[in-house]
């Protein structure tokens, strides 16, 4: 059976990986580069990581695997009617057709945006490390975990680093827990603008309604928009992202979509952990089992020194177990919980609160 993927990043590869030797495996990937870990960009920026550190897999693994890799090709569009995908380099005929697109940085929409880099890619990486070396200083634009990694990591290396984020709570958490990220980070030198609205960049900065902010070098890290285009021009059925059931399956017959380019119920994956376990649940599928996915969203960051992980929902009545861990309730029952600082235990907790164990 012929397995024709679409992108080359952590959920693609992990697809590749778990189907190889069994089925007839092909992934096609615009970029030019082999497999390389995105979420460690952050660390290559401020100097942390040396970029071959970068590449987790040699050049020839695909071929050892079995899996034909074509870079720097474009999916142009999916002939549904012949199960063919066509791309730059060709036609690629497919039994099953997996999206695994991922997402592009969300751009700022404000007068001045060309003053403005965004991070998501290695070359938007490596123009940023360029530039940081020259200026030695950082304005970051948001209030997610990118925001949060990026401003850690380069605060960590010695440079100084501004936050500019337009509500005054950090990764959408309630004042307490937000307070205490803040105040962390704070300890490595990050300077917080918080309830700040940009109104404009400028070479020299921004400028908001709370303010000027100075600063040459400005990276707007405000998310993620998913790649759909190649599901739209092909007719398959798209929101914010390419819908999907709960076995991955879009509208079109005989495609799926998985990692951040997949919307289910309105949630977009939106981290490499969840794209790695999207792709082991759609592999058994491929391969005839009954594997689900329940599509429970959790995630762990490191800002600088501080790890911090954030499971399941996270609004509404909250209650601290200890000094390390809140958790969050719905009629009674742990629908969620942010970890600071233990991340084996955020794993032990994860698996409980999916399961609606005790947490005691």
């Amino acid at each position: 059976m012929r397995v024709v993927i679409v992108g080359n990043g952590p959920g693609g590869v992990e697809l590749a990986r778990a189907l190889s030797g069994e089925f007839e495996v092909t992934i096609i990937e615009r970029e030019k580069l082999p497999y390389y870990n995105k979420p460690m960009l952050t660390h290559y920026i401020a100097g942390l990581l040396p970029e071959e550190k970068l590449f987790p897999l040699p050049m020839d693994w695909y071929g050892r695997k079995g899996i034909d890799l074509h870079l720097g090709t474009s999916a142009l569009l999916i002939d549904r009617a012949r199960n063919v995908l066509i791309n730059s380099g060709g036609e690629f005929p497919y039994d099953v057709l997996v999206l695994a697109t991922g997402a592009r940085a969300r751009e700022p929409v404000v007068p001045g945006k060309e003053y403005i880099l965004t991070l998501r890619t290695l070359s938007d990486a490596k123009r940023i490390r360029e530039e940081l070396e020259k200026e030695e200083e950082m304005v970051i634009l948001g209030g997610g975990f990118i925001a949060l990694e990026l401003a850690g990591n380069v605060a960590k290396a010695g440079y100084r680093v501004r936050l500019v984020h337009r509500r005054k709570n950090l990764l959408g958490l309630d004042d307490e827990l937000s307070g205490r990220i803040r105040k962390r980070m704070e300890g490595i030198g990050v300077k917080f603008h918080l309830d700040a609205k940009v109104l404009r960049a400028t070479e020299e900065g921004l400028e908001t309604d709370r303010g000027t902010i100075p600063g040459r070098l400005k990276v707007c890290a405000y998310g993620i928009t998913p790649n759909i285009e190649l599901a739209l021009k092909s007719g398959i059925q798209t929101g914010r992202g390419v819908l999907i059931d709960d076995h991955f399956r879009t509208s079109a017959e005989n495609v799926y979509a998985i990692g951040d380019c997949a919307e289910h119920n309105g949630t977009i994956a939106g981290t490499a952990k969840g794209a790695v376990e999207q792709a082991r649940a759609l592999a058994e599928i491929v391969k005839g089992g009954k594997a689900s996915y329940d599509f429970f969203r959790s995630a762990v960051f490191k800002f600088a020194d501080l790890s911090l992980a954030i499971i399941g929902r996270t609004r509404g009545e909250g209650r601290w177990l200890d000094d390390e861990v809140k958790v969050f309730y719905e009629g009674g029952k742990p629908v969620g919980a942010v970890v600071i600082g233990n991340v084996r235990r955020a794993l032990i907790l994860e698996r409980k609160i999916r399961k609606s164990a005790s947490l005691r």
